[in-house]
């Protein structure tokens, strides 16, 4: 009798998994992987749907050459208010394809507000500057849903800085227009409730603008770097500040006797933000 017991209790306990067992073995191995939420937390930034953001910039520019020996062109520095859009979107992000749930689209668009250059005799000189950036962006969480991402971003960056033509090379030439290819890696790190962002990015200019027209056989290249700090403080949204620097590097290969001559030039652009952003799940 006892023995015909047990039998049945054993038999009982194969036959009946504990709860926990039951629930992880009748989720799909893709929501096991990626819920919604871990222990009762809400959702972790890096596995949105699409994130969205507006920022006020505080932004300059500094234009300086090297080994200059002409006097008919000179340094230029701007400094103005620079409102931005950003948006990424990943469409697949809710399915369970392992690579394509983690690629999207990024695009940004800046432009600087209340913008003028002075001209000879102090006159003001209509003076224009926007930013585009567009491109694909895979992310990665090495640790789990919880701990770092990494991103890797890869685009078409556009900057025009546009001063209206006066006919006067010293001040027309600090005008231009980069189109560069542009590869960046970028990173997110939560520290307790805060979380800091850092990314870099190399920019190949595929076109400069008026500045280089000035100059014999121009070549250029550029970096950019940047830097946060996000704060949540409602769900999906967070406030975000910051500072971000690009830097484009000019080499000439002017000659005695042109109409401009310098060895080379250093665009800097520069800028520290405050914003907001909301990840939509």
């Amino acid at each position: 009798m006892r023995r015909q017991a047990a039998a049945a209790l054993v038999a009982l306990a194969l036959a009946s998994p504990s709860p926990a067992l039951a629930q992880s073995a009748a989720a799909p191995l893709g929501d096991r992987a990626e819920r919604k939420e871990v222990d009762g937390h809400p959702p972790a930034v890096g596995t949105e749907l699409f994130n969205a953001g507006v920022d006020l910039e505080i932004a300059g520019r500094a234009l300086s050459y090297s080994d200059l020996l002409s006097e008919n062109v000179r340094t230029y520095d701007a400094l103005a208010p620079m409102p931005s859009l950003r948006g990424e979107v990943y469409p697949l992000a809710r399915s369970a394809l392992p690579v394509l749930r983690d690629l999207g689209v990024t695009l940004s668009y800046a432009r600087a507000v209340g913008l003028d250059s002075k001209g000879e005799g102090g006159a003001r000189i209509s003076t224009s500057w926007s930013r585009l950036h567009a491109g694909l962006k895979g992310r990665f969480r090495p640790a789990g849903q919880a701990g770092p991402v990494l991103f890797a971003t890869g685009g078409l960056s556009w900057i025009d800085f546009d001063v209206a033509s006066t006919g006067d090379p010293s001040r027309d030439a600090a005008s231009v227009s980069y189109v560069s290819l542009r590869l960046g890696l970028d990173g997110r790190v939560p520290l307790g409730p805060v979380a800091i962002e850092a990314g870099a990015g190399y920019l190949a200019p595929l076109s400069m603008g008026a500045l280089a027209s000035y100059f014999r056989d121009p070549s250029a290249g550029g970096v950019d770097l940047r830097l946060a700090v996000a704060v949540p403080f409602a769900p999906g949204l967070e406030a975000r500040a910051g500072a971000s620097y690009t830097r484009f590097f000019y080499d000439f290969d002017s000659e005695p006797g042109d109409p401009y001559v310098a060895g080379g030039a250093l665009d800097q652009l520069y800028g520290v933000h405050l914003g907001v952003a909301y990840h939509g799940y």
